[in-house]
């Protein structure tokens, strides 16, 4: 329903081929992009660098102490990936600047003189970058075009994806952390004004609660209110915060972070919509490359519980392998209380409605929303 079939090449890349060409990003809807570009505030809705992919593998018997399976477990899939060499990113907003009675598009100079740019994460309207040969890190705000660097990363570890605990400019301050995928160390964090001026690396020996014999690895993380919300390998929950200077963990859940039906693969998404953080998944649960399902759960802060939801409202959520993003319909025109998605990174996008949990094509060819069902005219807000 969600993919598009692929054809097998018969031949082999030559030594010769050129480079693949870079992922644009973010790599939503074309009248949603253009939507942010006249409006650079629309940046702060974009909450999240992507999901993450996990699938059930069968329990050992060693995994429990009594020599008794108890809990299955999961395996991220294509996890390794950030170890790899991956593609680099070109930025695909081209912000227009304002003025009294029209817009002028700026000429997009940073894509041009920084053609081989990794993005790493996106959190309160900046995006973390990576140069692959240098390892040099950095914040960069595309709508002001401003950077703000970050230390060089270490060579020896792999760095997942990064995220923002606050915005830059809050005056309680700001800390940015990187996630590893291991659990030693498990996160590297940097104060962004404080005094040091290199990551500092935490090992994580809290056991996780469903892989007794392992310590937590984390695969996927948040910043809210200026602290981190990250959830293991295994979906268990975890408060990160700033304890003097460090970054601790603070809190741990309660229940399995898991979609509440039967599964066989599943890719989660966090991501921050009106004032709440919420944990989405698309389930596959008879074809790995079909959504059959989609669940939305909101964290109660104060119980640490993920609770189902069963209606966004006015608000609708879009998630893009690279791009998670929260709106309110009135505000672009999409229509409400929809789930928007892409699968496998390919062009076509697919619509959950939350009223009735169907799953159908969202627009029609390249991506046009104007002239859809699924796309309404914009409405004035009060």
């Amino acid at each position: 329903m969600s993919s598009k079939t692929t054809k097998k090449k018969n031949h082999l890349p030559s030594a010769k081929q050129s480079t693949p060409s870079p992922n644009s990003w973010p790599n939503l809807p074309h009248h949603l992009i253009a939507l942010i570009a006249r409006q650079p505030n629309l940046m702060q809705n974009i909450t999240s660098f992507g999901g993450v992919t996990k699938s059930w593998r069968s329990p050992s018997r060693q995994c429990s102490p009594n020599g008794k399976a108890r809990w299955p477990r999961l395996v991220e899939i294509n996890g390794k990936d950030h170890t790899k060499s991956p593609r680099s990113h070109v930025c695909e907003i081209k912000f227009h600047e304002e003025y009294p009675y029209c817009y002028y598009r700026r000429r997009d100079w940073y894509n041009v003189r920084y053609p081989d740019l990794h993005f790493k994460g996106h959190s309160h309207g900046m995006i973390v970058v990576m140069e692959p040969a240098s390892s040099n890190s950095y914040l960069w705000e595309p709508a002001r075009r401003s950077t703000r660097y970050l230390p060089p990363w270490y060579h020896n570890l792999p760095f997942k994806f990064s995220t923002l605990s606050s915005f830059p400019d809050d005056r309680n301050g700001c800390n940015a952390l990187v996630l590893t995928g291991l659990s030693t160390p498990a996160f590297a964090f940097y104060e962004l004004y404080g005094e040091k001026r290199e990551w500092t690396l935490e090992n994580c020996t809290i056991k996780d609660p469903y892989s007794p014999n392992q310590n937590m690895q984390f695969s996927n993380a948040i910043g809210f209110k200026g602290k981190f919300y990250a959830l293991s390998l295994q979906g268990s929950l975890v408060v990160i915060e700033d304890i003097d200077s460090c970054l601790r963990i603070t809190g741990i859940g309660s229940g399995r972070a898991v979609p509440s039906k039967v599964s066989r693969q599943f890719r989660e998404y966090l991501v921050e919509s009106n004032g709440e953080i919420l944990l989405v998944f698309l389930v596959s649960r008879k074809c790995i490359d079909l959504v059959e399902d989609v669940e939305v759960f909101r964290l109660d802060i104060d119980k640490l519980l993920w609770v189902k939801v069963e209606s966004l409202g006015d608000w609708t959520l879009f998630l893009e392998d690279e791009c998670c993003m929260g709106i309110d319909s009135r505000k672009v025109g999409c229509k409400k209380n929809c789930v928007y998605f892409t699968h496998h990174r390919v062009d076509n996008w697919w619509v959950f409605e939350m009223e009735n949990g169907k799953i159908s094509q969202a627009f029609g060819n390249d991506n046009e929303m104007k002239g859809s069902v699924m796309w309404d005219e914009p409405k004035e807000m009060e």
